[in-house]
């Protein structure tokens, strides 16, 4: 059984994440936990209360989230009708990060899923302050991100951008791997090519790579650095047929810069493609 752990801030949104990953899922035995933080609630209502009163302020909003919370699980139940799935809620006083890192080694959690932004995110930001702080502190656990107004469709084509810097272990791709293999889709694995050679160390992280994703019969595209990354990725993207892009996430990596340079102008080449992060472990 796959464990599925699905913040939720209430917004649609946040429903088309949940709604995303149930499809996604369908075969799959799951449990999903879907999970508030009013932490920015208390923050608010108790800096401007009597300190006596804040037990009972923070009680009210339990219940009052908690409640929500089963608003939302009785919505996807009753829109997905899938015995393969159970669903449990929690609500939390945590702040949203802290509070899904416990709850990924509490409930040994294999995939997190988000939306794009919440309900108050501009128009022309791809990602939220929310996702972009989960993906800069997720451990333990890939992170599904699923665009605003995602329409689900079969995931055939999975394009994992990569600069081949890094190593990589079977335990880091098993989250790509298992999407994979699940539903039947192949691996496009895509480099910047900086230089007209690889190193020495990029030609073994590449074959170790290879070794790696072999059972999703990879493909591999070499893409000339014309101007920059960020252009080369979102070039390919235009025009490749890709249902999911997914990279691995180190600090300083490409990936924040090619989430923050995404503006409205880009949104089309975007839009229906979910990003899976993988959380490197070195």
């Amino acid at each position: 059984m796959k464990k599925i752990l699905i913040p939720t801030d209430f917004s649609e949104n946040a429903f088309v994440a949940l709604h995303y990953v149930t499809q996604l899922f369908a075969a799959t035995p799951c449990e999903f936990t879907i999970v508030h933080s009013f932490e920015k609630q208390v923050t608010n209502l108790t800096s401007r209360i009597d300190i006596g009163k804040t037990e009972a302020v923070v009680e009210d909003l339990y219940v009052a989230t908690e409640n929500k919370c089963e608003e939302v699980k009785e919505r996807i139940i009753a829109a997905q009708h899938n015995e393969n799935h159970t669903f449990k809620t929690i609500a939390t006083s945590l702040s949203l990060t802290r509070a899904v890192n416990k709850l990924i080694i509490k409930e040994e959690i294999d995939f997190v899923c988000m939306g794009s932004k919440g309900r108050t995110a501009a128009e022309d930001i791809l990602l939220g302050s929310n996702t972009l702080g989960m993906i800069r502190s997720i451990k333990n656990a890939a992170l599904l991100v699923v665009p605003k107004d995602m329409v689900y469709r079969k995931l055939e084509n999975i394009a994992f951008a990569t600069g081949l810097k890094r190593s990589f272990s079977q335990n880091e791709l098993q989250p790509l791997l298992f999407l994979s293999e699940s539903n039947a889709a192949s691996i496009k694995i895509i480099h910047v090519q900086k230089s007209e050679r690889k190193t020495e160390q990029q030609r073994e992280n590449f074959n170790t790579l290879l070794h790696i994703l072999k059972p999703g019969k990879p493909e591999h595209t070499w893409l000339p650095q014309s101007s920059d990354i960020y252009n080369a990725i979102t070039a390919y993207l235009g025009k490749q047929e890709v249902d999911m892009l997914a990279m691995m996430y180190y600090r300083h990596n490409v990936i924040m810069r090619l989430f923050r340079q995404a503006t409205i102008k880009d949104l089309a080449k975007y839009v229906k493609v979910p990003f899976l992060i993988l959380p490197g472990q070195k």
